[in-house]
């Protein structure tokens, strides 16, 4: 199918879904040849030019969401939360210059974006402070030989003021900004409040590299004061004037995005329920997470999740046309997934359904590159009858690589999290992972029909058979620790906006566990290290040593708590 005849068929079914809503259950032909098909339509949708790459809170991920609605009302499903197929949820977006940022040193103002940047998270007002230059603003280095260092030896009556201070770091430290970059921006910040700043003014007139480039999408969470970058030319106009103050009006903010998981139900009047799910959202048009970096195009998202989302489409068709009945059917798509799980999490805290109900989950990820048969399912662990229902049913030309964690990085862990076994079916990262080449023909449709139909005939075997048991799985291998690197054993919440870095799960049998850290504990510090955000937090751990025992300080609900953990 050509992108073209995409294009137009999309066309068509957003028309048809203004001005003729679905509601008579189509009849569908479950042909091999005829599901490729269905597959291979609802894949181009999604991926087509006019979804924009689907980035959560955007126009492209609406019209996605409308898609969706659509082809679930085409089937015959009922809606999920109340009358809507519709779930929204906020979610935090990316820092946001106002119009009014300036900058006036002597009788010279400078343009903002141009002389200047306000770093995101910087406070906003108006501002007008003395200042002292505090050389890189590092102190306390562990790294050999700069134990000693410190830039702020000598320096008094410093409190309250805006500090003057380079980026980077020393020559004989530059191979530290390689490797630790954010964690270096963030530890001369918290210096910085440490020692009384009122504010910071980053300058670059001590090193060989290139002005840092600014991305408003780099920092998690506030400063609390303001924060710039200058250029040569205010950096030269500041040291020449020596005014007794610098003035400043400093305009960003927070934008507040909402996002729509959409999802549809069967009602069998049954004990329990299964879940099938993906995440249709992708990255836009690149920026953070893309691994294109330097190109605002469009990422198209084809394999990453329009596959999942056309296997979930095809799942409900399916299961709506058969004689399972003995559970309840949730087909929900999720969006937010790339922002840190944020959508299927608002669902399972939600209160729009009892996942007491929920049997198993079913997450379909990344279906359509298979290669040399070759199939990844994760979350074997999750329950003791998954390992011999896969045997079962898996063709003999596939080869499965097992894992047993519920855990990673795909919505499957929000209902891991909530005791459900699951299941997540993933052909593997490809070389067009996050880049605008995902495009959809490239797409696996017989290997994607093939894994949708290995999910569903494990979920026909299912349909009669007692409720699954629950088992907590092994850690990730990301959380399990390599030479010369030492893990509490936790999950991080990655979309967690406020102080400190909230666990969004404890490993069982790691460090973390024995000392009795709980999920939903906010860390606070790390032995004498506050704990800002993720980039502190990981700086604090990139201090200690395999073995040592640490004091961390953590905030469960309205109190505090330390714990003694041995690593």
């Amino acid at each position: 199918m050509t992108i073209m005849r995409a294009l137009s068929y999309l066309h068509v079914l957003l028309i048809m879904l203004i001005m003729h809503p679905v509601s008579a259950q189509v009849q569908f032909d479950f042909s091999d040849e005829a599901v490729v098909n269905r597959l291979t339509e609802d894949v181009y949708t999604l991926a087509s030019d006019e979804m924009e790459g689907r980035e959560a809170g955007t126009e492209g991920e609406r019209k996605a969401a409308a898609y969706i609605k659509m082809r679930m009302q085409e089937i015959g499903l009922q809606p999920m939360f109340g009358e809507s197929f519709y779930q929204e949820f906020p979610f935090p977006g990316d820092w946001l210059w106002g119009e009014d940022n300036t900058l006036a040193i002597g009788d010279i103002s400078f343009v903002h974006g141009e002389d200047y940047h306000v770093l995101p998270g910087s406070a906003s007002g108006f501002f007008s402070l003395p200042f002292v230059d505090v050389g890189f603003g590092l102190t306390n280095l562990e790294v050999d030989g700069f134990e000693d260092y410190c830039d702020y030896a000598g320096l008094e009556d410093i409190e309250g003021k805006l500090f003057l201070m380079e980026f980077y770091v020393p020559e004989e430290l530059d191979t530290l900004a390689d490797r630790r970059i954010f964690q270096l921006l963030f530890q001369k910040v918290r210096t910085a409040q440490e020692k009384g700043a009122a504010g910071i003014v980053f300058v670059n007139s001590k090193s060989e590299r290139d002005d840092p480039p600014v991305d408003l999408r780099m920092s998690r969470s506030g400063f609390e004061m303001p924060v710039l970058f200058v250029g040569q030319e205010a950096h030269r106009a500041l040291l020449e004037n020596s005014p007794e103050e610098l003035s400043m009006e400093v305009n960003i903010y927070r934008e507040e995005l909402t996002a729509i998981n959409v999802a549809g139900y069967i009602d069998n009047q049954a004990e329990r329920t299964v879940v099938i799910g993906a995440h249709y959202d992708h990255i836009g048009y690149g920026g953070r997470g893309s691994r294109s970096p330097g190109e605002r195009v469009i990422h198209p998202g084809a394999d990453d999740n329009a596959s999942g989302t056309a296997g979930v489409l095809e799942a409900a068709r399916y299961i709506s046309h058969s004689t399972l009945d003995q559970h309840n059917y949730i087909f929900i798509a999720f969006s937010a997934e790339e922002k840190g799980l944020i959508g299927s999490r608002y669902f399972t805290d939600s209160d729009a359904y009892n996942i007491e109900h929920i049997n198993y989950m079913f997450n379909l990820d990344m279906i359509g590159r298979l290669e040399d048969n070759s199939l990844t399912i994760i979350g074997t662990g999750t329950s003791p009858q998954w390992d011999e229902l896969i045997d079962q049913h898996a063709p003999e030309h596939l080869v499965i690589r097992k894992s047993p964690t519920g855990r990673g990085g795909s919505d499957h862990t929000s209902f891991y999290l909530k005791d459900i076994p699951v299941l997540f079916f993933f052909t593997g990262v490809h070389e067009d992972y996050h880049r605008p080449g995902d495009t959809a023909d490239k797409v696996n449709y017989e290997g994607a029909r093939e894994i949708t139909y290995l999910a569903l005939d494990m979920v026909r075997s299912l349909d009669a058979m007692d409720r699954l048991a629950f088992t907590r799985s092994s850690a990730p291998a990301a959380e399990r620790p390599q030479r010369g690197t030492v893990v509490l054993g936790l999950m991080p919440d990655h979309a967690y906006e406020g102080e400190g870095m909230r666990v969004l799960s404890v490993t069982d049998d790691q460090p973390a566990f024995h000392a009795g850290m709980q999920n939903g504990d906010v860390i606070l510090r790390i032995n004498d290290m506050p704990v800002a955000e993720i980039y502190t937090y990981m700086e604090a751990m990139g201090s200690l040593s395999s073995g040592a025992l640490v004091t961390v300080v953590v905030k469960r609900g309205e109190e505090e708590h330390t714990l003694e953990v041995q690593l």
